[in-house]
């Protein structure tokens, strides 16, 4: 279901706070203004927001990076390319039936594909960019609908190319349809490996073996979340099943700890650990592949709202450093919201119906929000999977010693090339912050803004030197590259 970036009169529709004193003397009685929402982000949070939001009536604006709604999880290919998706029917269903829902209002909205949405400020500002421009929005709410990135816990090699998360592995299966590997190890822990080790097999990639920090039976454990996700898990059992059926080797309580190869990827070293993650001796086993995708679990994308000065909580197992919300995803600030995976780690099914909530409560201009039908059954399903999140994130919890897996020469910031021994040499001078190690060693000062390290620096400093993580690494604009030549050619909105 392509859907493309529309240009045209609507980007000069899109009504904001402020009013001239001409417009607003021009007549006895003016019409009432609507009100603006930008939504920045188009998974299942970001859509089902737009969705709920143009159907209260206000002018809605949405802002994705990539060239087709859907985020990670409903990722859609080019429609021109051959194949079919890997992913289980009932997935494909739900995610068509969303993108489904949001093709219908495109007609009334802003969408704009390809939009980077790079600086938020406490003044209620977006700054965007399109391609060679850039834009400053000033809407009467903010729904940042961005997700998560995934975990990356550095240990010697992770580097080389064909060693990707799992995550990534299947954005290429989904967007080119498409293996990026002929032989592949798939590793970590809580659902996605099995996933994503399953569509491996059904895109004719040879699964060398599925390596999972602890049993995927563990969750059997927590009866009563489990049973609040039974369909969830029904879609996992027929996932695990076809493994079985292309006989893809298991290996429980085992972890990648090198990686080899000269131009690229060409062996894996796996071992056992205990349950507090240290390597056990004599456990160590080399496995030839070109691809190793691994994924330890989630991080939620929280710079824009701590870039706008949100208050933000630590949850060392829903998201590291998240936005604090109310219910309805209300921020400290009144102009910002947060739904989905950005305000805490649950899962697809929770941010759609969470998307719904404060897509409702951004379009009111009062903190009673109306109630619907829609709102409704959106709570009543929040609550519901909520309760499976739950059980999911207890099978995501990571041990600490597993970063211990990084030697001096590892890797840490990949942008900036900083290494193990570096950070140790910060963390020994006594920059303990993650704003001063920032200072003195450089990791998130390059490409990604921090995004890849940051979770690292603040586990590593923990390990190394006993600090605790504080407050996360200040954010600066930009939180996305931007050309200067994009910078150069601003557009501004009136000011409120």
């Amino acid at each position: 279901m392509p859907v493309q970036h529309r240009r045209g009169t609507r980007h000069a529709r899109m009504r904001y706070r402020s009013a001239t004193r001409h417009d607003r003397l021009s007549s006895t009685r003016p019409a009432p203004m609507r009100r603006s929402v930008v939504v920045v982000g188009a998974g299942p949070a970001g859509m089902a927001a737009a969705i709920e939001a143009t159907a209260r009536g206000c002018d809605v604006t949405v802002l994705d990076e990539s060239a087709r709604p859907g985020g990670q999880i409903y990722r859609q290919a080019d429609p021109r390319l051959p194949g079919n998706e890997f992913a289980e029917p009932t997935e494909l269903a739900r995610k068509k039936r969303l993108l489904r829902r949001f093709d219908e209002i495109l007609h009334a909205i802003d969408y704009r594909a390809n939009a980077i949405a790079y600086a938020a400020f406490g003044n209620g500002e977006i700054h965007v960019q399109v391609e060679d421009r850039t834009e400053v929005l000033r809407p009467d709410a903010v729904v940042i609908a961005t997700g998560t990135r995934e975990r990356a816990i550095p240990f010697p090699g992770w580097t080389l190319p064909g060693v990707m998360f799992a995550g990534g592995a299947q954005a290429i299966l989904k967007a080119q349809r498409t293996s990026p590997g002929r032989v592949a190890v798939v590793a970590g822990c809580g659902p996605l490996p099995i996933v994503v080790a399953s569509q491996l097999t059904r895109a004719g990639t040879k699964v060398a073996v599925l390596a999972s920090l602890r049993s995927p039976l563990a969750i059997l454990r927590y009866p009563s979340g489990v049973w609040h996700g039974r369909d969830i898990m029904r879609e996992g059992v027929r996932y695990g099943r076809s493994l079985l059926h292309a006989g893809v080797p298991r290996l429980t309580g085992h972890v990648p700890i090198r990686a080899f190869g000269k131009q690229r990827l060409e062996a894996v070293q796996l071992a056992r650990v205990d349950e507090q993650g240290h390597v056990m001796p004599g456990t160590v086993r080399e496995i030839a592949c070109d691809l190793l995708a691994v994924n330890y679990g989630f991080i939620a994308n929280s710079e824009l709202a701590a870039m706008a000065g949100a208050r933000i909580r630590h949850d060392p197992d829903g998201g590291f450093w998240l936005p604090e919300t109310d219910e309805e995803g209300r921020t400290s600030l009144p102009w910002l919201f947060a739904a989905g995976d950005t305000a805490g780690l649950r899962g697809a099914l929770v941010a759609e119906s969470e998307g719904t909530i404060v897509g409702a409560a951004a379009a009111s201009a009062v903190r009673t929000v109306a109630t619907s039908d829609a709102l409704t059954e959106a709570i009543a399903v929040r609550r519901r999977y909520s309760r499976f999140a739950r059980v999911v994130r207890e099978t995501l919890a990571v041990p600490v010693a597993l970063w211990r897996t990084a030697t001096d020469d590892t890797v840490i910031c990949r942008c900036e090339n900083v290494l193990l021994s570096e950070l140790r040499s910060a963390l020994e001078s006594g920059h303990h912050s993650l704003n001063a190690i920032k200072r003195n060693v450089r990791p998130g000062m390059g490409w990604c803004g921090g995004r890849m390290c940051l979770h690292s620096v603040a586990v590593l400093a923990e390990l190394h030197a006993g600090v605790a993580p504080g407050k996360m690494m200040t954010p600066r604009p930009m939180a996305r590259p931007v050309p200067f030549v994009a910078l150069a050619q601003q557009k501004r909105a009136a000011a409120p």
